[in-house]
């Protein structure tokens, strides 16, 4: 049964993925990026993947955040302190993931948590070609940690594709349009 449910959760994380790239409308963007990181969550929890658990569930804590402040009324007392909740929670397993990893390192792992960190630094990026180009290097370093695994290296597989789409796509573009891209 739990075999089952990896099966549908990771097909159910390709179909997501896919959605979240067809989407104009940022309201709709993080309805689907909440789904998928949520999927994401479990699927990767019951894989053991714990690089892509505190992934999620910081791409979960986030967009939860954000659609909070944006769409809602809530005061900031209780938006800080939902945010305060879930990174000390994130910074938790952090912990501990990164504990067992120390404990019993592996190549898989590495290259696991390598692909966490470059997605990260992608996150932090003002320039879309500076994302882009993490992004594309994290299809390949995600390719190989998570290699074997047959929805990961599709989704894997679209990012090197999307990403490379755009990088190649957008190569002659003016300063002036790179500029109105970036916002």
């Amino acid at each position: 049964m739990v075999d089952l449910l990896k099966e549908v959760l990771g097909w159910t994380s390709v179909v997501l993925y896919i959605l979240l790239t067809i989407f104009n409308s940022m309201k709709f963007t993080r309805y689907a990026a909440f789904a998928s990181a949520t999927n994401d969550t479990v699927w990767s929890i019951l894989m053991g993947w714990w690089p892509k658990v505190i992934l999620n569930l910081s791409v979960n804590a986030i967009n939860a955040y954000r659609y909070v402040k944006d769409f809602t009324k809530t005061g900031k007392a209780v938006v800080n302190t939902l945010a305060a909740i879930m990174a000390t929670a994130i910074l938790y397993i952090t912990y501990i993931a990164i504990s067992a990893f120390i404990a019993e390192p592996t190549l898989t792992v590495a290259l696991q948590y390598g692909d966490l960190i470059i997605i990260v630094a992608a996150l932090y990026m003002t320039s879309l070609k500076n994302y882009r180009m993490l992004m594309l290097l994290s299809g390949f370093v995600g390719m190989a940690g998570y290699f074997g695994n047959p929805q990961m290296m599709i989704i894997k597989a679209l990012v090197i594709a999307i990403m490379s789409y755009k990088l190649y796509s957008t190569r002659h573009m003016t300063k002036d349009q790179q500029l109105a891209e970036n916002h």
